[in-house]
């Protein structure tokens, strides 16, 4: 049985479950972590790592009961980022930006998602499992000078230039540096202080390798935008 879910949807499901008490949530200055049986869902753990300076990371897992649709509409935020897959494979229709893709292991997605209308295609009994690092270039790239932001990609420079920046998606391939980094989030051995210092190097590393590669036109594969 296929579930076709909105952005509504999921907010109602989400306050649902946690009226019933199937969601479990932990929360410290660094980490928020939201995990359980979502009804009508399946499995679903979150992780979401407020770091410095405009930068994140997120860690989500899930395993669906039911064939999921889920149609997003991105209009109120706008996140730049990249997005790494662990396990599992989602079909990917960005409205007006990319025809229907698949986004797997091995690849990595660099996106900014400003205004953009999502359907995306979930299979059941499969275990999604993808590590997100988010930024805010305004913040992130403040003190840079201007010869140095010069040389970061026009597409990630509009977002530090203007508040309304222009969506954009691009596929890289996972490199063995950029799987080191992801395992090294994954089995982070510290707390506190340590922690947040130790997950803040290897998300820079990760936009670092990043931006090598978008120079390196081998592992170029596709870039799309308005």
């Amino acid at each position: 049985m296929t579930k076709i879910f909105t952005e509504t949807d999921w907010d109602e499901l989400w306050e649902k479950n946690r009226q019933k008490g199937n969601i479990f949530d932990q929360s410290t200055d660094l980490e928020t972590i939201s995990q359980g049986y979502f009804l009508d869902f399946g499995n679903q753990y979150c992780s979401c790592l407020e770091l410095r300076n405009g930068l994140y990371i997120e860690i989500h897992e899930y395993e669906l009961t039911d064939d999921l649709v889920w149609q997003r509409n991105i209009n109120n935020d706008y996140k730049f980022g990249l997005s790494f897959f662990l396990s599992g494979k989602v079909r990917i229709h960005r409205h007006g930006l990319t025809d229907e893709i698949e986004e797997l292991v091995g690849r990595y997605y660099s996106e900014c998602n400003y205004d953009v209308k999502e359907t995306e295609w979930w299979q059941a009994g499969e275990k999604y499992s993808r590590i997100y690092i988010g930024f805010e270039p305004q913040q992130f790239f403040q003190g840079f000078s201007e010869e140095l932001i010069q040389q970061i990609p026009v597409e990630i420079r509009q977002g530090i230039a203007i508040d309304t920046p222009q969506p954009y998606y691009h596929i890289g391939k996972t490199m063995r540096k950029m799987r080191q980094a992801l395992y090294e989030i994954l089995h982070c051995p510290y707390e506190g202080l340590m922690k947040q210092m130790y997950l803040e190097g290897r998300a820079i590393d990760l936009i670092a390798l990043h931006l090598q590669q978008f120079q390196d036109k081998k592992f170029y594969q596709k870039k799309l935008f308005y």
